[in-house]
């Protein structure tokens, strides 16, 4: 089907191609034919960081296309302008599983390889079905599309997910602190938000986006320049998203880029338009504007004028009806099982049966046990606590600590799940006491603090040793007087001396 091309050829079969200035066969278009939506998103994405997409966009055009075979493909068309650059887009074709072709009209043939470096020329034309709006020519597979539906490059630029960069917003938030940025506040923390701002003396506009396409609309606040701390602390807070100014009318949001690296297609973004790409959101706002240069087309207002300030509010006591309606709404804590609560056991009650058991197994505790347990005799049986280590003693009922001092069943919690000095509160304190909830019905019990021992302490037994007398049987030890006595040696008290025989 498919021959290559010789140099100085001068007449083709194909319609449309010529050689160029290097030889190389040459239509007026270059078609790109994959099998997925997915590679022609990421051959464009390709393209777009290797050249600018405005040269292209008079020309493009992308096709959903189906084959003879009911398969379905992908066609993206746009003008050559040299074998340079149709080089090039072969090359990034072939890393995301595409083919290239070149030619004009309907009939398309294989781009150039390094089987064919002047290109390829068919042997004969395939007739012209009815019905079909393109024929490729490859080296074994003969393609005949029909198109299906055409996609527009900025349905398809705005309806593509961002992706997250490495690092986070976080981490690009220091990059950035100090560019112009644009912030998306979610329903309930409108006033917090600008409050907030005010109160820090950062200039700022806000106006409201409603769009009744969508189930809620959102706060868009422009700031001039905002501080790397309080940026932080905006990245990190739900509900609020932090965009950065991508071209003149054109927002991303901060730690995310588009698939398209969009700079290099500024034209789609039209003047009379406004562009949000949210990545929390999962969606691209379109704003109609009457100019958006720095998007000064928007109705933005100065916060000083959403919110209410120099106000001075009237302190009401409560009233006693109002306080009886307030007791209507308290509600009580419930001890209630819990997959996800804290499974250390800090404490364990041992019934009175089954402390000769506690007595066997304490032959086998380390001594970092025996001095980490404190133990108090109850009338259900020993409690045995301990802060350091867990306690997970293989008797009675184990408990966890769901607060400072307060025991409930290993395994359960408190709902609500409230503060550690709520609950504190609640229970009237724990200073000196320790409080234990051993289920949900039955009645919790406090015990001082001062009742419990070191385990080890306790359970060992007092020992007493007997002092004996000495045996009579034994005479008494006899005592002896030494005298010592110095006799005067002379100047030479060695004169004469012989060793005895053999030292010599």
């Amino acid at each position: 089907m498919l021959e290559p091309v010789a140099l100085h050829q001068s007449h083709f079969n194909m319609p449309g191609v010529a050689p160029d200035g290097r030889g190389i066969l040459l239509g007026k278009l270059t078609a790109s034919l994959f099998a997925s939506l997915d590679q022609t998103v990421r051959f464009l994405a390709l393209l777009s960081e290797r050249s600018s997409l405005d040269d292209l966009l008079p020309t493009l055009k992308l096709y959903e296309t189906r084959s003879a075979l009911e398969s379905r493909s992908y066609l993206v068309l746009f003008q050559a302008t040299s074998s340079h650059f149709v080089d090039q887009v072969a090359q990034l074709a072939s890393l995301t599983g595409g083919t290239v072709f070149t030619g004009s009209a309907k009939h398309f043939v294989r781009y150039r390889d390094a089987k064919a470096p002047l290109g390829y020329d068919v042997t004969e034309l395939a007739r012209d079905a009815v019905g079909c709006d393109f024929f490729l020519y490859a080296e074994a597979v003969f393609h005949s599309l029909i198109k299906t539906k055409e996609i527009v490059f900025r349905d398809l630029v705005t309806r593509l997910s961002l992706r997250p960069l490495p690092g986070g917003a976080l981490h690009r938030a220091r990059a950035f602190a100090n560019e112009v940025r644009w912030i998306a506040v979610r329903p309930g923390l409108y006033t917090q938000l600008l409050t907030y701002l005010w109160r820090n003396r950062i200039a700022a506009e806000a106006m409201l986006i409603d769009n009744a396409a969508h189930e809620e609309g959102y706060l868009l606040v422009r700031v001039a320049k905002l501080p790397e701390r309080i940026l932080a602390l905006l990245v990190k807070l739900p509900g609020v998203e932090v965009h950065l100014p991508l071209t003149d009318n054109a927002l991303i949001e901060l730690g995310y880029r588009h698939p398209f690296r969009l700079e290099s297609c500024p034209s789609l973004f039209a003047a009379e338009q406004f562009f949000i790409f949210s990545a929390q959101r999962r969606r691209t706002e379109i704003l109609a504007v009457s100019h958006s240069v720095g998007g000064m087309g928007l109705p933005l207002m100065p916060i000083e004028q959403l919110i209410a300030t120099g106000f001075e509010l009237e302190q009401r006591p409560l009233s006693a009806r109002a306080a009886k309606l307030l007791e209507s709404v308290v509600v009580n804590l419930r001890l209630v099982s819990a997959q996800q609560s804290r499974q250390r056991a800090t404490g364990t009650l041992i019934p009175w049966s089954q402390v000769a058991l506690l007595k066997q197994l304490v032959f086998a505790l380390p001594p970092t046990l025996l001095s980490g347990y404190r133990v108090a005799a109850l009338d259900e049986g020993l409690m045995v606590i301990s802060h350091q280590i867990p306690c997970e003693l293989p008797l009675g009922e184990q408990f966890q600590e769901a607060a400072p001092s307060v025991f409930v069943p290993l395994g359960h919690a408190f709902v609500p799940r409230v503060s550690d000095a709520v609950l504190t509160d609640y229970l009237g304190g724990t200073q000196g006491r320790i409080i234990v909830f051993r289920d949900a019905k039955a009645t919790p019990f406090s015990v001082e603090d001062s009742l419990f021992e070191p385990l080890g302490r306790r359970l060992v037994a007092q020992l007493e040793v007997p002092l004996r007398p000495s045996n009579g049987r034994l005479r008494p030890p006899q005592t002896a007087t030494a005298r010592v006595e110095n006799d005067p040696v002379g100047p030479l008290p060695l004169w004469g001396f012989r060793p005895p025989a053999g030292d010599q």
